[in-house]
């Protein structure tokens, strides 16, 4: 399909509000009890580890950082500072699992083995709540995207979401969102968040006087 320089411009723009439209419709999909147990948990938790692979990777370590600026010990599964896992070591802990399918291997034979050996509960974010990692997690949150993704148009369809873009955005909000109520739960403001924010890359770069 060739474009125009215009045509281009209210492409993307109707594509980002069909975006738009869709997480509406999404996000009223997702029950509420669902999320009530996931934020309990978080609360709860002793220390939190986050996983997923591919771009589902990247919502994780987003999530994470968010997690550790409202000062909730965090670590990213598959980094060099991630504590070994041992028999009980992860007994009050919480993994949690970003995977649009729920069939990544190695992220979900890493649950079953945290779930099993060291004792942490399990929650998964997913689009297919039946799926092998949604059958062993102790929390759920289900983003069910397929049935918004235009299936009238399957040129329009590719191009809206492609390679599961639509879950990767889905859940990255959903996060987001999840950190708005853990600051309105835990009564931390956005001034004590970024006491916690990194600096130390902005100190190097600051030039001496």
């Amino acid at each position: 399909m060739d474009l125009t320089e215009r045509d281009f411009e209210s492409y993307v723009k109707t594509m980002m509000r069909s975006m738009a439209e869709s997480l509406a419709q999404v996000t009223d999909t997702i029950a509420r009890d669902d999320v009530t147990a996931f934020l309990a948990a978080i609360l709860d938790a002793r220390r939190i580890f986050v996983l997923g692979m591919g771009r589902s990777g990247l919502v994780a370590c987003v999530f994470a950082m968010r997690l550790t600026h409202l000062g909730i010990p965090t670590y990213v599964v598959g980094e060099t500072i991630v504590p070994q896992v041992t028999t009980g070591s992860m007994a009050g802990d919480l993994l949690i699992l970003f995977s649009s399918t729920g069939r990544d291997g190695v992220a979900t034979r890493f649950a079953v083995k945290a779930a099993h050996t060291g004792g942490a509960a399990i929650c998964v974010v997913t689009g297919n709540r039946d799926s092998p990692a949604g059958q062993i997690a102790h929390y759920i949150i289900e983003i069910p995207c397929d049935p918004f993704l235009r299936p009238d148009a399957r040129e329009e369809r590719t191009c809206f979401s492609p390679l599961g873009t639509f879950f990767e955005t889905a859940a990255w909000v959903f996060a987001d969102a999840v950190i708005s109520g853990l600051m309105a739960a835990k009564g931390v403001s956005v001034e004590t968040m970024g006491t916690t924010h990194a600096n130390l890359l902005g100190l190097f770069l600051i030039p001496d006087d």
